[in-house]
């Protein structure tokens, strides 16, 4: 090619430089057509060393109609892409190749590229393109937006190898993604450019698993679902050099304004930074107590969970779920124990409900206490999470029994933190319409709201769960703004708060949505203390996954709606401070009352033991420390 040119060149200066009448014109004119020739040979053969190379396969993405394809979990809706059409998943469904588990076979170099646009980078793990089902051991490659919002490569050696991008994605903009494997190493490319390299010591296992797009058939268990637009995807039975790969890639600045069910519900004020774990600060002034410490040997219990707390009669009431077998079978019991010295002691452990109905179990649940009585309202149910619903009970102060009202809530309905009186003059009680614990699920969040001030009746209101919402054990806390109130629920599907909200004194409500907060995978408390502030008590912090440690309190300004700082509350070290620690352990399912100028909560802590094996734990934070962080 090289020569071509130089022949070229010479003969363009020969004709141009020697006079012309040292030449015929027919001479002149029949040179000058064959250095014409001989550069548009050079022009044609140098863009062929830079054209795009031809793939072995393609899925255009251009239709929701394919024989190309199988749809799951739900239907692709088409919109407007990098080469005609695309499709757009909402993070519930997926697309299969139809081609066979053997394109691509894994073990042997191939490429694979494909454009995507997501809507939502902050919803976990989000796959592009895989060859995986994990259930059945069938892992091969995949490559995703993880976690933490950056593009990786996963790839099975030895267990999984990764390679990642540094860039940032931008929601509602187009990307081409690139994977190359060839027989020593896999390579991770983003937008025309080398992003990160595994290096292979074995060949990729090959496997039945089918490619997959936009998700993961898991043996019918469809997650790590994308949600944006897909467009042109092509194979290469060959691993492209890099030349190539560029080649590849032109820039595109369409972009897609982000749809309603993609957004994030702002709970958060993106004007402030959300720390990592380690870079939170640590409040100050906290008194921490032992409710009751996890003794197996002792009494025989094997699981507790779910503290409840009231103050009544200038006594401190806190309640577990305990059981001495395994949890959510019909041995568990709803006990209680009471402190009349801000928790620093406590009584022997007494009952509430031992569940005395042939195969009746009463678990855990909340207090309140409303003219002069103390109310409990406990999840049950028969044989192993059957028939879920809500008992009421009132303490008869004279006897120190529990007076039954017997069930007031059903439709699975089961409270997870303590009623709240709303400016219509019901009652709001938050929780989750649960049945057998399942992952693969959804499980919505609800509330129940009283007749008025009598809190034996209660109507049953679900609060339905968003597009996109495919797993979710919605355990549920709420804080109120006037006739408007805010339920932010437990997600299945990801580290991330749901939120939903109701404009009506929780009649009607939005749909759960995945929100712009992180949160760990358990029950959140939530509510308003007397400084007008809005609080959350769980684990809250950036790129932290499911980890339920440490212990955090976000809190929004005065009289707002959006959470602005967070402080932990405690760490899985706690400094020889009351209660156990571990450097590994679980701070979960808090509970929180606030009394006398000291916002009190209660949480299980597992001592580094797995199976909700707990200690029932007290957090004491006087409310003039969490006015000063506004």
């Amino acid at each position: 090619m090289h020569r071509l040119l130089s022949l070229t060149l010479v003969c363009l200066a020969a004709l141009y430089l020697v006079p012309a009448g040292r030449f015929t014109c027919l001479t002149v004119w029949t040179a000058r057509m064959v250095t014409l020739i001989c550069l548009l040979a050079f022009v044609s053969g140098a863009d062929e060393l830079h054209a795009a190379p031809k793939p072995d396969r393609a899925w255009p993405l251009d239709s929701a109609v394919s024989e190309r394809l199988r749809q799951k979990g739900g239907s692709a809706v088409e919109a407007v892409g990098v080469h005609n059409q695309c499709l757009v998943l909402k993070g519930k469904s997926l697309l299969e190749s139809r081609a066979g588990s053997t394109i691509p076979h894994s073990a042997e170099p191939f490429t694979l590229t494909a454009w995507f646009n997501p809507y939502n980078i902050d919803r976990g793990q989000q796959m592009i393109a895989a060859k995986n089902r994990y259930a059945l051991d069938e892992r091969e490659w995949g490559v995703m937006i993880d976690r933490d919002q950056r593009l990786r490569l996963y790839i099975r050696q030895n267990g999984w190898e990764t390679a990642e991008s540094t860039a940032v994605l931008q929601p509602g903009h187009w990307h081409q993604v690139g994977v190359v494997v060839a027989s020593d190493r896999a390579e991770l490319w983003l937008n025309g450019k080398l992003a990160g390299t595994v290096a292979l010591t074995r060949p990729i296992p090959q496997t039945n698993a089918p490619l997959t797009f936009g998700g993961v058939d898991d043996n019918g268990r469809i997650w790590q679902t994308f949600q944006g637009a897909l467009d042109e995807v092509r194979l290469f039975q060959r691993a492209l050099p890099a030349e190539e790969m560029s080649a590849l890639y032109t820039p595109v600045t369409a972009t897609h304004a982000i749809p309603d069910f993609a957004k994030p519900f702002p709970l958060w004020d993106d004007t402030q930074v959300l720390p990592v774990a380690d870079d939170i600060p640590a409040l100050a002034d906290i008194t921490f107590r032992v409710i009751k410490k996890w003794d197996r040997a002792a009494d025989g219990y094997t699981f507790l969970h779910g503290v409840g707390l009231a103050w009544h009669q200038g006594k401190l009431y806190a309640s577990i779920g305990h059981n001495q077998g395994a949890e959510n079978t019909v041995t568990e019991e709803a006990q209680y124990r009471v402190s009349e010295d801000r928790g620093a002691t406590w009584s022997k452990l007494r009952v509430i409900d031992a569940g005395e109905e042939p195969d009746l179990a009463v678990s855990h649940g909340v207090f309140v206490s409303h003219r002069g009585q103390l109310w409990a309202f406990h999840g049950a149910y028969y044989n192993k999470m059957q028939h879920i619903h809500t008992r009421a009970y009132t303490l008869d102060e004279h006897t120190g029994r529990w007076v039954r009202h017997g069930i007031v809530i059903r439709d699975g309905f089961w409270p997870m933190n303590q009623p709240v009186r709303m400016e219509d003059g019901n009652w709001i009680m938050p929780g989750i319409s649960a049945g057998p614990y399942s992952n693969k699920q959804v499980f919505p969040a609800a509330v129940a709201i009283s007749h008025g001030d009598d809190l034996s009746k209660w109507d049953y209101v679900e609060v339905p769960a968003g597009a996109g919402i495919d797993r979710m054990w919605g355990e549920s806390a709420i804080f109120l703004d006037g006739a408007r109130v805010f339920n932010i629920a437990r997600y299945g599907g990801g580290a991330v708060a749901l939120a939903a909200v109701s404009e009506d004194c929780g009649r009607t409500w939005s749909p759960s949505r995945i929100s712009n907060l992180p949160m760990a995978t358990s029950k959140p408390a939530a509510g308003t203390l007397s400084t007008g502030q809005r609080y959350l008590v769980c684990t809250t912090a950036r790129n932290n996954g499911g980890k339920r440690s440490p212990l955090t309190i976000a809190l929004t300004r005065p009289g707002g709606s959006r959470f602005s700082s967070v402080y932990v509350i405690r760490r899985s070290r706690n400094g020889g401070q009351p209660g156990e620690s571990a450097d590994d352990l679980g701070l979960a399912y808090p509970c929180a009352v606030e009394h006398q100028g000291q916002l009190y909560v209660g949480y299980s802590n597992n001592g580094g033991r797995r199976g909700n094996m707990n200690s029932a734990e007290l957090a004491i934070i006087p409310i003039s420390s969490l006015q000063t962080l506004r």
